[in-house]
Order: C-alpha cells, then sequence, then structure tokens
C-alpha cells in the first residue's frame, strides 16, 4: 500500500465532504475526477464526462429525505497504488436537528490525474431507510 497516495486519496475525499456538505456543486465538481462514474444503489450507472455534466440535487435530498449534512465514519483503504486508491467508507446522513437518519458503505476510486487527486468513481449501497426516504 502506498501511505502518500492513501493520505492524499482521504484528504480528496475530505474536501469532496466539505463541499457536498456545503451543498455547493461548483466545489463539489472541481473535488472529481473526469470521466466520473456513479454506479447507483439499483446498478445504473452515471457517466460524467466532464464537470457541468456531473448533478446532484440538494434541495431534493434537502425536502425528500429532510437531508441537512452527511459524515463519513470510517474509511478503509482496499488497494492503492502511486496514483489510485480504492476506498471503502461508512457514511452516515442526517437532518437539521442532528438526528441521524440513514448509513450506507460507498466504494470510492480516487485518482491522480496530473497531480490533482480527486474522487472517480462512487458505488454506494445506502441501508433500507435511505433507500425508502428516495422512494
Amino acid at each position: 500500500m502506498s501511505e502518500d497516495s492513501e493520505r492524499a486519496a482521504r484528504a480528496a475525499l475530505e474536501q469532496f465532504l466539505t463541499a457536498w456538505n456545503a451543498a455547493d456543486i461548483e466545489v463539489v465538481r472541481s473535488t472529481l475526477n473526469y470521466p466520473h462514474l456513479t454506479i447507483g444503489p439499483a446498478g445504473q450507472v452515471f457517466v460524467a464526462n466532464e464537470p457541468s455534466a456531473f448533478h446532484t440535487d440538494f434541495e431534493a435530498m434537502r425536502n425528500r429525505e429532510g437531508w441537512a449534512s452527511s459524515t463519513f465514519d470510517s474509511y478503509d483503504m482496499v488497494a492503492s497504488s502511486p496514483d489510485k486508491v480504492h476506498c471503502e467508507v461508512v457514511f452516515g446522513r442526517y437532518r437539521a436537528d442532528g438526528e441521524c437518519y440513514g448509513t450506507g458503505r460507498v466504494l470510492y476510486i480516487v485518482t491522480n490525474h496530473n497531480g490533482h487527486w480527486g474522487m472517480q468513481v462512487r458505488s454506494g449501497m445506502p441501508d433500507e431507510a435511505l433507500l425508502a426516504a428516495r422512494r
């Protein structure tokens, strides 16, 4: 395992989470590498070839789920090389009052493109409470 790569990947994921919790799509986009691949919980695949193609509807998450913030509760660096890290993360989703209403696991693949460490692939498996909130 590559400790420098793992440190860089974790820093990139923390930047992503900070931007995510700020609901700042432009900054979220800057934390990614492209093409960016998302594999949804039902197996659907989304490819964003450029930043403007990556979308997240934070307002819908607030309205549908009551989302206010997310946390990364644990990191497990599954595999790493000098330019790529596979990281399994346990996450939580919280309402404004601090109640955790859902958790899950996600596999992030963080890559180094020309010195920019960014998330390039994500595949998440939310728990049943999150899946039900999305319906």
